[in-house]
Formats: structure tokens, sequence, C-alpha cells
């Protein structure tokens, strides 16, 4: 378990450590450089035209309000705050370090020619957020990884995935499941029990980003350097039991029930 222990030898550095190289930067979207107390992620983005929109709020009493914000916005600044701030890595024998974060979108002065990126678009097919693989990386990245979850998300450096975000009519939470959006972008899977890992929780995750949406934690920063440094995504432990699956298809199938009657309702 890659978030739980790591061998650091005495006198190691987080540049040590997580050291991190791309052979041809213009074919990476997402780069991380590491020094000794600092990690700076560049992420090359490129917003659908909804995206691009002005956010859309809907308040408590029901009435809607166009904010003067977008949702590409609101994307990057749900992902800075969030993931930027300093982390104590004291629990694998090594200090702090601060964490920042800096977008350049495609089609801005900065944006480089030939750079490559990943989408951010609206959900066209699921009621909720995700990232997923183009269609050419599909479904045999269970054969990479061994792993449920890499069938639609078959990481990649070049090939981070494409970030399908619904439209939530709250800021805060929508901000919220774009930092744990972009965490899959950064190559960490899920620890919550989704139907992709039998409905099984990564032990001692309760307050880690990739579970609830509440805090990054040091060791999911971890597991993003250690994907960068071996360009293979980082997945939480998982395990199979026949009667916490059954358990859980019943759960989500009663949930998928009650939501479908509150947008008839809507």
């Amino acid at each position: 378990m890659f978030y739980k222990a790591i061998s650091v030898k005495h006198g190691m550095t987080l540049k040590d450590l997580a050291a991190i190289s791309y052979k041809n930067r213009a074919k990476v979207p997402v780069q991380i450089t590491v020094a000794e107390d600092k990690i700076s992620i560049l992420a090359y983005v490129d917003y659908d035209n909804v995206m691009k929109q002005k956010f859309h709020s809907k308040r408590p009493k029901g009435e809607g309000v166009t904010e003067d914000f977008t949702y590409a916005d609101a994307f990057e600044k749900g992902v800075r705050r969030y993931w930027e701030k300093e982390y104590d890595f004291s629990y694998c024998g090594l200090g702090k370090a601060t964490l920042d974060v800096t977008f350049i979108r495609k089609g801005s002065p900065d944006y480089p020619e030939g750079q490559r990126c990943f989408r951010v678009r609206k959900a066209r097919i699921s009621k909720t957020s995700f990232v997923s693989s183009p269609p050419f990386r599909l479904f045999w990245g269970l054969f990479a990884y061994i792993s449920p979850e890499s069938a639609m998300l078959n990481w990649s450096l070049k090939h981070p995935g494409t970030v399908n975000m619904q439209l939530y009519k709250n800021a805060s939470g929508f901000k919220r499941v774009c930092a744990h959006e972009f965490g899959h972008i950064l190559g960490i899977g899920d620890a919550y029990e989704a139907h992709y890992r039998f409905y099984y929780m990564a032990p001692g995750t309760e307050d880690f980003m990739m579970y609830h949406n509440t805090c990054v934690q040091p060791q999911e920063v971890m597991m993003v350097l250690r994907a960068h440094q071996t360009g293979r995504m980082q997945y939480f432990p998982i395990k199979f039991s026949l009667r916490r699956y059954l358990k859980g298809v019943k759960k989500s199938v009663s949930q998928s029930r009650v939501f479908s009657r509150r947008q008839k309702k809507d």
C-alpha cells in the first residue's frame, strides 16, 4: 500500500524520492516539478463551450442566479483551493513542502504551440461527474493494471483522461468535485465504495480527497508523485466480498430509484 508505507533512506529529500522527468513535455498535459520543499503542477487544459459559460447557481428558495464567473473559473478555483497548501510528509520520514497549481488554457497567449492538453467538458452520459479515457484506450487497461477502475480510465502521462462534469447548482459543491476529479487527472484512483471497487472503502481514507472530497492528504500527494515517477496510475487497496457487493448493488438500485423520482418532481 504505497499510500501508507514508503521506504525513505536517511538523508533523502522529497526531490530524491520523487525523481520525475518527461521525455517529451509537449506530449504531457500535466507536468510536475519537485524541489526539496516545493511541488509545482503545470496543467494545460481545454474547456468545452459549456464550461466557458457563466456559472448558474440555484439558491435554497429555488431562484436561479447567474454568477460573475464561469464553470471553467470554478474548476480551477476548486483545484487550487483544495490542492494548494503546505503538506507535512513526516509520516514517511520527510519534511514539509508546499504545492502550487498553474493552469494554462488552450488558446491563451501563454499556451505553447503543439502542446497536448486534457479536456474538461459537460458530462453527457452519466448522472455523476467522472474522468474517462478516449475510445482507443477503453477497456484494455484492465489487462495493464488488473483493476476494474482502469476499464474507463486507462491513465497514462500522455493520456490522463477527460473530465466530464455535471453542472451542479452549488458552486462550493462543484469546486469540491472538481478537486476530486483533478486527482484522477493527476494519476490516482478512488478510495470510496464505488461499484467498480466492489463497494470496498480503502482503510483509513475517511478524510481523503479521493473518498469524501474534503481534504487532500500528504499520502495522496505522494501517490501523485509516484504516478508521474513511474508513468502508472496509483490505486488504493481493493478487496472483493460477495456479501458486501450484493448489499452495495441493492443500495445503489434503491438510490437510483429515489433519484429518478426526484427528477420527475423537478
